[in-house]
């Protein structure tokens, strides 16, 4: 199968950290942040409408919460946002550090919310003061520390498995998971990078496989289960940030992309870094999932 990228739709504006794609299947609505723009964008493929929201504070990334409201991973926590006047109500706020932010966020198929934090000078700072978080809904609590970039969060068909990147490290970790109690355990090397690409976002197919977005990577790698290589998607972006599927059958794979700290001489060479790509697979993935009511 020949993968080919194609642009969602050259209207839409450019990102400067373009992330946290998401298909909303109950509104058939394509959702992804511009982190340090502040933007939530939101877009109707049918209708090729495009509608965006502003946010106070950086917003790592938002999981729709019914037609007006999204949660949101802004810069200090986890708040509801109301897509249409921008207003914000904070949820939890665990983060008071001022160099730490929230990033990769995605919910669990019992709608347990896991989002993690960051240095806000992200790989370019030594310090790991990241961690990654589990809210239940009432609760809580802290299931990673000591993590440099937490990114690209997932889980296996059968919910057995999670999968979760800290991008520094170039390693996808994966854990024994339990769907009842959403609690990791056994963690170990899914898979370790060495190459110029690192690890950011990823999916998880319906056969399984493990789809990871690399940093500059110039494209997504794809994983079988057992983490062997099984493919890859070339992109004319070196900046690959995260994925997702969606469409009507989740065969499209939806592919954020970023100019962050690019030089115009970069820019120049890759002029569609920070717009939006999709692929039409032949495995389709699996719906996103909605934070428990």
């Amino acid at each position: 199968m020949s993968l080919k990228p194609v642009l969602l739709d050259p209207a839409l504006p450019f990102s400067e950290l373009g992330e946290g794609p998401h298909w909303d299947h109950r509104s058939q609505m394509f959702y992804w942040v511009d982190i340090t723009g502040c933007t939530i964008h939101k877009y109707d493929m049918a209708l090729q409408k495009y509608e965006f929201c502003k946010t106070p504070s950086s917003v790592g990334f938002i999981i729709p919460d019914s037609e007006e409201t999204v949660i949101a991973g802004l810069k200090d926590g986890i708040y509801r946002v109301h897509f249409d006047t921008g207003k914000v109500t904070p949820i939890v706020l665990p983060e008071q550090h001022a160099d730490v932010r929230f990033n990769d966020g995605k919910c669990d198929r019992q709608g347990r919310l896991w989002g993690g934090t960051m240095h806000n000078k992200g790989g370019d700072h030594p310090e790991a003061l990241g961690k990654l978080y589990r809210w239940d809904g009432q609760s809580l609590d802290t299931i990673e520390e000591g993590v440099f970039i937490t990114n690209g969060l997932g889980w296996s068909p059968d919910s057995r498995t999670m999968y979760f990147t800290d991008t520094v490290n170039r390693t996808i970790w994966q854990y024994d998971f339990d769907p009842e109690t959403g609690t990791p355990s056994n963690r170990r090397i899914f898979r370790e990078f060495s190459g110029a690409g690192r690890p950011d976002g990823l999916t998880v197919d319906s056969q399984g496989r493990v789809l990871s977005a690399q940093w500059p990577g110039w494209g997504v790698e794809i994983f079988t289960p057992d983490g062997k290589p099984d493919g890859v998607i070339e992109l004319p972006v070196p900046q690959v940030s995260s994925v997702t599927f969606g469409g009507p059958d989740f065969k499209t794979l939806f592919i954020t992309t970023a100019s962050s700290g690019m030089t115009p001489e970069q820019i120049a060479e890759a002029p569609l870094s920070g717009q939006v790509f999709t692929v039409e697979m032949d495995v389709p993935g699996l719906p996103a999932n909605c934070v428990k009511s």
